[in-house]
């Protein structure tokens, strides 16, 4: 189902797209929060924001891995929806953690703005654990690859 590659050089891509994703969140993030500023009371805005971050950077992210990290080549339907939910699901689980997190790190009392956006230093702060979960899932979980099946 996957082509084999060196696993430096998927570590490179991974890293790459990590990057990029993690720009789509941050970016979905503070629109979302100066959007919503006038919208809703404060406390509920980080919240709001960071699901809706997550949800663009996590349909974002299945294209990119599936695509252009793991190289992922599912040939049937049934291939395709087995790799998007594994996918959600594992996302689903580091992203449940990611937005109870971030929140909790604002009310704790580091809602410290960064560049002018609130809970954005929370963000950085969880960022590089939700990465690391993230890649051992798609890793091992999700792109694995399939042993041929011997007839």
């Amino acid at each position: 189902m996957t082509m084999k590659q060196n696993t430096g050089t998927q570590a490179l891509h991974y890293l790459f797209w990590s990057i990029m994703t993690t720009a789509v969140s941050w970016v979905t993030y503070t629109v979302c929060e100066l959007l919503q500023g006038e919208l809703l009371a404060e406390e509920w805005t980080t919240l709001i924001a960071n699901t809706v971050s997550w949800l663009v950077a996590v349909t974002f992210s299945f294209t990119v891995n599936k695509w252009l990290v793991f190289k992922s080549r599912g040939k049937t339907v049934r291939q395709v929806l087995g790799e998007l939910l594994t996918f959600f699901s594992t996302r689903l689980a580091v992203g449940l953690l990611e937005i109870v997190l971030v929140p909790l790190i604002v009310w704790a009392g580091w809602d410290v703005p960064l560049f002018g956006v609130d809970g954005l230093l929370s963000k950085c702060l969880v960022t590089p654990i939700v990465i690391a979960l993230n890649y051992l899932c798609g890793r091992f979980l999700v792109f694995r690859e399939k042993k041929e099946e011997t007839a």
